[in-house]
């Protein structure tokens, strides 16, 4: 283990990574801030071809520290794997790559890193957790026993991968992008938000949230501090904490319209009409030329049941539900005999081996969630480019939803800009909400077509 504290230890760094694989864990000084509101404490560096360990320490009590901008000049020709990758973009800005998702395109989960803790990394939290950058002064020889430990793991996990163009654009697409929401924060009402949540996790009128890329189907979950930011309730008023940060500002939503059935048509092949996609399930349903409002509703129960349910030998004479339940089996059929699918839009290999108590229409969730997610990677990696020139930001993402802080200087133009961009020009039909807060939105969809 080398400890870079002076230049002759930096070259030796430099040079051993030069040409050669490397495993990165950046070590923040607060183990319990957010990324955005942290500093790096240190960085354990593994070079792979060399079997060499680094700590190239910034603010380590233990150690000479090196300056930040020091970081700027370490590269490499080789691929730099790093954990939480999406976390470290914020001090990097160099071509790496995350170890967990290295890890979990093989297995479908993250790598397996909790038993990696020490007794006294868990007795440090436990004494000083209301302290900040404690990291900063747990002795840095029990960091080097458990950052060894979790190169162990990353290296069984190396050991059987193999890089591929899918992989690097799944990488490019999701944590970049979802990194660019997360840094945008959201601004809240203070004294509400405290008072709501018992959170005092606001620095500068803004929290901060956190993606899990890594679930089992790769639809995201959103959590940090306590706070399920995927899951917000719509009724007991804490939606009315979060509002704009702008003095003439608002939020703005954008709810896709019958989503998951329009995936599902793009997928089979199937061509659905213009207009109500409820209403023209609906008219099948019950047979009739118009709905009542009570069938609408129905209607889309109905579509709900059978897509995530099952489709009984009924509802597959409906000519879309019966090619969805001969794509599902095609779907089960391809999956026992390989061992695998791949999801439509990046290639992203599900394996049979990682995928337990599957069933020909969990399957079809897991592929209908996961293209979900990927259709939408390209839809934020699209709306951050048109965003560039304005004040306006993406700050949270919800499956089949798209909340902005919208600074109203910005014109009427942008919104009708990213409707077409999120909508894709009408092929994904979007509704519009606006509000003052997250709580009191109100339709919007009417007065901007």
């Amino acid at each position: 283990m080398i400890i870079v504290e002076c230049d002759s230890d930096f070259k030796c760094l430099t040079d051993s990574i030069q040409s050669s694989d490397s495993f990165w864990i950046p070590v923040y000084s607060d183990a319990f801030k957010h990324y955005i509101n942290n500093r790096i404490s240190f960085i354990y560096i593994y070079s792979v071809d060399n079997d060499l360990d680094f700590i190239l320490p910034f603010r380590h009590k233990d150690c000479i520290n090196q300056d930040i901008e020091r970081l700027k000049e370490v590269t490499s020709q080789g691929d730099i794997f790093v954990l939480a990758k999406k976390r470290f973009v914020n001090f990097y800005a160099k071509q790496c790559y995350d170890a967990d998702l290295m890890h979990w395109w093989q297995t479908h989960n993250m790598l397996p890193l909790t038993e990696t803790n020490t007794s006294a990394h868990d007795i440090w939290n436990r004494w000083w957790h209301n302290e900040t950058n404690t990291n900063d002064w747990l002795p840095i020889t029990k960091h080097i026993e458990r950052c060894t430990a979790m190169r162990r793991e990353f290296m069984k996990s190396y050991a059987t991968f193999q890089m591929t163009e899918a992989f690097r654009s799944y990488d490019t697409m999701a944590i970049d992008n979802f990194f660019s929401i997360e840094q945008n924060g959201l601004h809240v009402n203070a004294k509400g938000f405290t008072e709501h949540f018992q959170s005092n996790g606001i620095q500068n009128g803004k929290v901060f949230t956190e993606y899990n890329l890594y679930t089992s189907t790769g639809r995201p979950s959103n959590k940090f501090g306590g706070i399920n930011y995927a899951a917000l309730n719509k009724d007991d008023g804490s939606r009315s904490h979060f509002d704009s940060r702008f003095e003439r500002g608002m939020l703005l939503e954008f709810d896709y319209d019958a989503y998951h059935v329009r995936l599902i048509a793009e997928m089979i092949g199937y061509k659905l009409p213009s207009g109500s996609i409820h209403e023209y399930f609906g008219k099948q349903y019950f047979g009739a030329n118009e709905l009542t409002q009570e069938q609408y509703e129905q209607s889309k129960q109905i579509t709900f049941r059978l897509l995530y349910g099952g489709i009984d030998k009924d509802f597959a004479k409906i000519p879309f539900f019966g090619e969805v339940k001969s794509f599902i089996g095609q779907l089960w059929r391809d999956f026992k005999k390989n061992g695998e699918v791949k999801t439509p839009t990046f290639k992203r290999p599900m394996y049979a081996d990682h995928l337990h108590e599957m069933n020909p229409n969990k399957l079809f969730n897991y592929i209908l969630q996961a293209t979900e997610t990927e259709h939408n990677f390209y839809a934020i990696n699209n709306i951050n480019e048109a965003l560039q020139p304005y004040r306006s930001r993406l700050i949270l993402y919800t499956y089949d939803s798209m909340l902005f802080d919208y600074d109203l200087t910005d014109g009427k133009s942008l919104i009708m800009q990213l409707k077409n961009v999120i909508s894709e020009n009408g092929a994904y039909p979007v509704k519009i909400k606006a509000g003052v807060n997250y709580h009191d939105m109100k339709d919007m969809t009417s007065r901007l077509t």
